[in-house]
């Protein structure tokens, strides 16, 4: 699991799931720190997105949105990271800590992946694909607005909060640093602007479950853009 497959296969791990992946991919790292912290095992698949392998036939009659990640349990087949994510909590890892069993708190859970789907991806995507596949060498000044304003907005959701989700760690934290994490590649996260954010965004990443399953794609995402900074 996580960094490199360089985790132990557990016991209770599970073997009728499998989890198609790219490890540069924040969602995909979304997934991989949730399966971390749950610690849960499945089957998990690299996919060479530059060479197209998310397009295949095999992955396109799984998810014909053409998207990572894809996450197979028998015959369920979901591909959206957030949808994952929920339903291993409750499928597999029903403690009620990573994603609160009262409506309440569990809504205030899926509010926070609803600003991660919502708000903070669309962002990143707007920002990363012209560097990404259009040849752009730098971050286009509107995105760069978009993406302070959505530091912003995190920074006054920390305000009185060690986490975003409660009094730990949750699904809300997780989906939102694998996004936030590399949208700092993007947009350095400023720390006199934002402190709060800056706190817990290194609160994250002490996270034992961000070093094995986020740290090592994000600074595979990081060599990209410099690789492609350089080019360009």
């Amino acid at each position: 699991m996580g960094a490199g497959g360089s985790k132990k296969i557990i016991p209770s791990g599970l073997k009728h799931c499998t989890l198609w992946k790219a490890d540069r991919s924040p969602p995909c790292r979304a997934v991989m720190m949730t399966l971390d912290a749950m610690n849960l095992s499945i089957t998990e698949v690299d996919v060479n997105m530059d060479k197209g392998e998310h397009r295949s036939p095999e992955l396109t009659i799984l998810n014909p949105l053409q998207t990572l990640p894809v996450f197979k349990d028998r015959e369920l087949v979901l591909n959206d990271s957030h949808a994952i994510s929920i339903y291993l909590a409750k499928r597999y890892h029903n403690t009620g800590r990573l994603l609160p069993k009262d409506p309440g708190g569990n809504s205030l859970i899926e509010q926070l992946l609803h600003f991660d789907s919502g708000i903070l991806y669309p962002r990143y995507r707007a920002a990363a694909n012209p560097v990404l596949y259009e040849n752009c060498n730098f971050v286009m000044p509107q995105h760069v607005s978009d993406i302070e304003s959505a530091y912003c907005d995190l920074e006054h959701m920390l305000v009185g909060k060690t986490w975003l989700g409660g009094n730990w760690p949750t699904l809300g934290d997780i989906s939102i640093v694998a996004t936030v994490s590399t949208l700092n590649v993007l947009v350095p996260i400023d720390q006199n602007r934002y402190p709060r954010l800056t706190s817990w965004l290194h609160r994250m990443s002490e996270e034992i479950y961000y070093i094995t399953a986020n740290k090592t794609g994000l600074g595979e995402f990081s060599r990209r853009i410099g690789e492609l900074s350089e080019v360009n």
